[in-house]
């Protein structure tokens, strides 16, 4: 393969700055590959430009796989849609708050409804905090608390379920850049292989239960907590809370029920797990098609039935139900065009041989145990500074899998990596879409929901950025939640300590 040297890496570097920048990952990622055609035609952009979509998009677009998982992203979002307005979550909400009679139940029962609402990060902001703003309220338990614990429980939950679009979508990365490098490990297995490395994710929601448990709180957390509880008051004076500052309202005569969310996911859980056994599993090898076929099989029969079952309840009229599904299809339109650029750059990459130049600057110059930790801060970095979590995904993974391989770091926690850093900077970042419907779900000032919540994350970060530089030395998963949950319960009571609720 021709060596195009320092030219290839301009590409995703560009990518990277102007996603920065702009804060626009389509822009971003259309340009890189952009350039990166224009390399290859020797700067001719009157000939790279028709190139870019007759021999990159349009080939990647007619890929059998690609295509396969753009047609599963369409059919999630038309389910989540129908299942986001059928009131089955409230429903599920209610009946768990039955019996929430102090702040403890209340921090406790909305952490286990996000918990619950696994299937969207948008459901769960857009459902959690106006259901139990009520029940907040009423207990003198901070807006910031709540939009906290919402946000905590969104992006955090969907990002370890394989199910979920943040599932989908981590797959369809790792199984594209492991074709590329021929790399045969099963994608189905690497994905759960990363969920106990995902450091940030599963500290984030360890926190919540943490810090109920201790019944106190540190930094601007514990001021606002102060307030609300001595005085009442929801909000600071001055403040600006954003929208929803209520449950959403149902068709007059439409009650509620757990059915119309209970009966979906058990439908794709059913029918993704029989597909697979019909193919062997778990006896011989899953193949990436069947783990596709089932999840859009099982995402299309799930939102069928609850479409039915909104018909049957009287929830919407048979055009609003069908214009619903619709539009939660066209909703992830965004996320297509992501997935399609990204494979598209990707693939304009491997031409230019950028990864093989990056690894063969580094052999010998970059120790493998930094490659976890230094992934996990530029993933943070480009997800804060963008405010999306896919979009870091997808600039990241082309890099990251081939640095792994050909340094000797560990695989799966450096794909790990990459999904927390992501993450964790969506999850601090004040323009990131679900820390908005956060704030926007607890009826929330948006800056004090970023200023109360970034402590709690940033403790969460920095122990996982250690537990990054550790695992390389210790790569042992169970050994390393220990720790790294030792390391949350310890720091949080210091901070309790000193930047607690006494000094202030």
């Amino acid at each position: 393969m021709e060596n195009y040297g320092l030219l290839s890496i301009l590409p995703p570097l560009l990518t990277i700055i102007l996603a920065i920048i702009t804060k626009n990952v389509l822009i971003s990622l259309f340009t890189g590959i952009f350039l990166g055609v224009s390399i290859l035609f020797k700067g001719n952009i009157f000939l790279a430009l028709p190139a870019l979509f007759r021999d990159v998009l349009f080939v990647q677009a007619a890929d059998g796989y690609n295509a396969s998982v753009m047609v599963l992203v369409l059919f999630i979002g038309g389910m989540v849609m129908l299942v986001s307005n059928s009131g089955g979550a409230a429903a599920l909400a209610i009946r768990a708050t039955k019996h929430v009679d102090n702040k403890k139940k209340a921090i406790l029962a909305t952490w286990i409804a996000g918990l619950a609402i696994w299937f969207s990060d948008f459901a769960n902001a857009m459902l959690v905090g106006p259901i139990f703003q009520p029940i907040i309220d009423k207990l003198r338990v901070s807006r910031e608390k709540l939009a906290w614990i919402v946000d905590a429980t969104s992006a955090p939950v969907c990002m370890l379920v394989p199910l979920s679009g943040f599932g989908v979508f981590g797959m369809s990365c790792i199984e594209k850049e492991f074709a590329n490098y021929q790399i045969g490990i099963p994608v189905w297995e690497t994905f759960l292989s990363t969920i106990p490395y995902q450091f940030y994710c599963l500290g984030a929601l360890f926190l919540i239960p943490l810090i109920a448990h201790l019944n106190t709180d540190f930094g601007p957390m514990a001021k606002a907590e102060e307030r609300t509880s001595k005085t009442g008051a929801l909000h600071w004076p001055g403040a600006q809370p954003m929208g929803l500052e209520k449950a959403p309202d149902f068709p007059e005569g439409a009650t509620p029920r757990m059915s119309l969310v209970i009966v979906p996911i058990l439908t794709i859980f059913v029918v993704f797990f029989a597909i697979l056994i019909a193919n062997g599993f778990p006896y011989k090898r899953t193949l990436g098609v069947n783990i596709r076929t089932g999840l859009t099989t099982g995402y299309f029969l799930g939102g069928m039935f609850c479409f039915a079952l909104m018909l049957r309840y009287k929830i919407q009229s048979f055009k609003n139900t069908f214009d619903m599904y619709v539009n939660g299809m066209k909703g992830n339109l965004f996320l297509v065009l992501v997935l399609l650029f990204a494979w598209s750059l990707s693939a304009v990459c491997k031409q230019l041989g950028t990864a093989n130049y990056i690894v063969g600057a580094m052999r010998g110059n970059f120790p493998a145990w930094l490659v976890a930790p230094m992934l996990f801060i530029v993933g943070c970095i480009i997800s804060f500074a963008t405010g999306t979590s896919y979009g870091t995904f997808a600039i990241l993974m082309p890099i990251a899998i081939p640095m792994a391989d050909a340094l000797g770091a560990p695989l799966i926690p450096v794909i790990a990596a990459v999904f927390s850093g992501g993450i964790f900077g969506d999850h601090c970042s004040p323009i990131s879409d679900t820390t908005l419907l956060a704030s926007m779900g607890a009826g929330c000032d948006h800056i004090e929901h970023v200023r109360t919540q970034l402590p709690y994350a940033m403790l969460i970060g920095v122990i996982s950025f250690i537990a990054y530089v550790i695992v390389y030395w210790l790569n042992n998963a169970m050994a390393m939640l220990a720790l790294v949950a030792l390391a949350i319960f310890s720091a949080t009571r210091q901070c309790c300590k000193i930047w607690g609720p006494k000094l202030l």
